[in-house]
């Protein structure tokens, strides 16, 4: 398994590569760009035999998409890969999209038995995109890179969540967007007040200062 700078997961396995989101920001895809690891980005692709790393036996915290999202992932590719995690129920597995829903096979799938294990996140970057959450199949929210302030409704519409993942926008874009930090700080006012963790990525030390906060992950069960 590839160990990660990203704070929140121990490392990555990738078993599909490509996404059709066209998100200015990507990272994932300018790595592409640079190792060429698909022809085509636009067209995803799967690569299951990157699965046997998952056989270390010491637990490890998975983020499984960091070059893909997974509402672009083919439902037999979701079969095939909740197929091989079923045989290592030792891990966490972290899975993020942008999209507002989740892929049905996920939820629904009768080859995987540890659905304890599975953690869905949705990738949040402007309040429009928080609006047409939809909320009841996901458990954390990762609002990175932040682009604007952002106002929830924990209380009426949001309950589900548990935590929010904050981080700002790296690499040297232009028109990349430096988060204010009132923006992180109402952020985290409104998830102390409906009792949800925070946990800011390194990316925002500098701007926070002494309210920089990672609160215990979801998936850490130590």
């Amino acid at each position: 398994m590839k160990k990660t700078k990203i704070d929140w997961c121990d490392c990555t396995i990738n078993p599909v590569v490509g996404c059709k989101n066209g998100c200015e920001y990507c990272y994932a895809r300018k790595l592409n760009d640079r190792f060429h690891f698909i022809e085509n980005w636009c067209e995803p692709k799967l690569f299951l035999e990157r699965l046997t790393q998952l056989k270390s036996k010491k637990p490890k915290s998975v983020f499984m998409n960091s070059m893909s999202d997974i509402c672009w992932w083919e439902e037999s590719w979701i079969e095939l890969v909740l197929g091989v995690l079923n045989q290592y129920p030792q891990h966490n597995y972290i899975f993020l999209t942008k999209a507002k829903g989740l892929p049905y096979r996920f939820f629904y799938s009768d080859t995987f038995e540890y659905k304890d294990n599975l953690f869905f996140g949705r990738s949040i970057t402007r309040q429009k995109e928080l609006s047409a959450t939809d909320y009841c199949n996901f458990n954390f929210w990762s609002i990175e890179p932040i682009l604007e302030p952002i106002k929830i409704d924990f209380k009426n519409n949001y309950n589900n969540i548990k935590q929010v993942i904050i981080g700002a926008e790296t690499g040297n874009r232009k028109g990349k967007i430096i988060p204010k930090k009132e923006w992180i700080d109402s952020i985290v006012k409104q998830c102390d007040d409906a009792n949800v963790g925070v946990f800011m990525k390194s990316s925002l030390k500098e701007i926070m200062g002494k309210d920089f906060r990672q609160d215990k992950l979801l998936w850490d069960k130590e």
